[in-house]
């Protein structure tokens, strides 16, 4: 049992970390930049190794007197000492998850290459953001950093897509391959970052819907262990890939970007709340039709904790049609009882939650914290009253970021999707199989 705790806990914060897929000009598995560095010990070392942190961190734990599964007490010294222990034991672990990676990836490239014809264009998306991360004066395009700032900045962001891409897929330059940098031809690039006053953004984005044919917003709402750069590429693909006719637009909230940045990642999404709320007010004002949103991982607590406080307040989000809640690393207790309830009372607004059963990462989060999340389907699948449950698992495949952005990277569910918002189509008018028993019906997803 406890084994399979520490390669739970490995799971969440490796494969958490890897929200970037790639298409078929590349491997079906992206190496994590943290694999890409050589280390110098062999796998028996590395395994000396584990044995040895193992041993000590759970005499360490029996000395605290706490359980699998239990907070952790705060301010206890045994309790620091404990977590130095974890965060080694849990870097060793990676190093040898690294190496057997990069085994079956060397087996796969040779295998399954596939090489895309060049081509001298690409397509530009332009997309709008708010973030409050801080702004690191860098030349480079991804001007912002992973420290929290109390209020968002605007600004908008170009990224060029190869017309050669994949729907699901962000081609980016291949490690195997010996790419250092992006070629436009081949992969996404963050072309520009252009930050903004607020009264300017409104006024650039009001404008953009006044002389638009849609006057739709996409918003997106990232999870854990995403850079803004990956945020803006992201953004770009999905409304590439669901053929949005409207306004792009993400929130990047402070992630560390950081493979070992689990549990500070959690504190900063705490905070991120009130600063989306306020994000939705602004966005409640501008003159759209309709407003769609998109939240993955634990972006979700962000957002549907934000969207929470609004109709407690009886605000709501003017104009919102449909939220869709991607593989959420949501504690299901707490879900089911403050935050469902709450998202079923929105009136115009269809929420629908996307789980599965192959999603690694949130079973990797529901042994963690000794709770299940509401994106994974292995301890029963989540569905409450007023509330949409889609069960993704025969299209989440563990090849691509172990089963964990299958909202992003899958086809049949980026089709089900451009669904929803082209057509409006509830979950009973979609080419998807019901399951379960009423009242307790979800819908599968072929």
């Amino acid at each position: 049992m406890f084994i399979r705790f520490i390669f739970g806990v490995l799971i969440l914060f490796g494969v958490l970390a890897f929200p970037l897929s790639v298409g078929h000009t590349q491997l079906h598995l992206a190496v994590p930049e943290p694999c890409q560095a050589e280390t110098a010990a062999d796998l028996p070392t590395l395994e000396k190794r584990r044995q040895s942190l193992e041993t000590e961190m759970a005499a360490k734990k029996v000395s605290i007197g706490v359980k699998d599964g239990e907070a952790l007490p705060e301010g206890d010294a045994r309790v620091q000492a404990l977590r130095k222990v974890q965060e080694s034991l849990l870097q060793v672990l990676f190093r040898i998850e690294c190496l057997n990676t990069k085994q079956r990836l060397e087996a796969e490239e040779a295998t399954a290459r596939h090489f895309a014809k060049e081509v001298n264009h690409a397509v530009q998306v332009t997309t709008y953001y708010a973030t409050n991360r801080d702004r690191t004066g860098d030349a480079d395009p991804a001007t912002y950093g992973s420290k929290s700032e109390p209020t968002f900045h605007y600004g908008r962001a170009i990224v060029t897509i190869p017309l050669t891409h994949d729907p699901g897929s962000i081609e980016e330059p291949s490690f195997w391959r010996f790419e250092r940098r992006a070629d436009p031809k081949k992969h996404f690039v963050l072309k520009s970052v252009v930050p903004l006053a607020a009264d300017a953004a409104r006024k650039e984005i009001s404008d953009k819907l006044a002389t638009s044919r849609s006057k739709a917003i996409l918003v997106f709402v990232h999870g854990y262990n995403v850079s803004f750069r990956e945020s803006a590429l992201r953004t770009a693909q999905l409304a590439h890939d669901l053929k949005f006719p409207g306004l792009p637009f993400f929130y990047s909230w402070p992630s560390a970007s950081h493979l070992f940045g689990y549990m500070k990642d959690t504190e900063t999404a705490l905070q991120a709340e009130a600063v989306f709320e306020r994000l939705l007010e602004d966005l409640s004002q501008l003159p759209a039709s309709d407003i769609y949103i998109i939240a993955h991982s634990m972006g979700n607590r962000i957002v549907s904790q934000a969207l929470r406080a609004r109709v407690e307040q009886g605000k709501g989000v003017k104009h919102l049609r449909e939220l869709l809640l991607a593989a959420p690393d949501i504690s299901v207790d707490l879900f089911r009882n403050v935050i469902a309830p709450k998202l079923a009372a929105m009136q115009g607004t269809r929420t629908t939650v996307y789980a599965s059963s192959s999603d690694f990462a949130l079973r990797a989060s529901n042994v963690f914290h000794g709770s299940g999340r509401v994106g994974e389907t292995n301890s029963g699948v989540f569905v409450f009253p007023g509330l949409e449950t889609i069960d993704a698992s025969n299209v989440s495949f563990v090849t691509r970021a172990f089963g964990h952005s299958y909202i992003m990277d899958s086809p049949s569910l980026l089709k089900d999707i451009e669904a929803v918002i082209q057509k409006g189509a509830a979950a009973s008018q979609r080419d998807l199989q019901p399951a379960g028993k009423a009242p307790n019906t979800y819908w599968k997803l072929r």
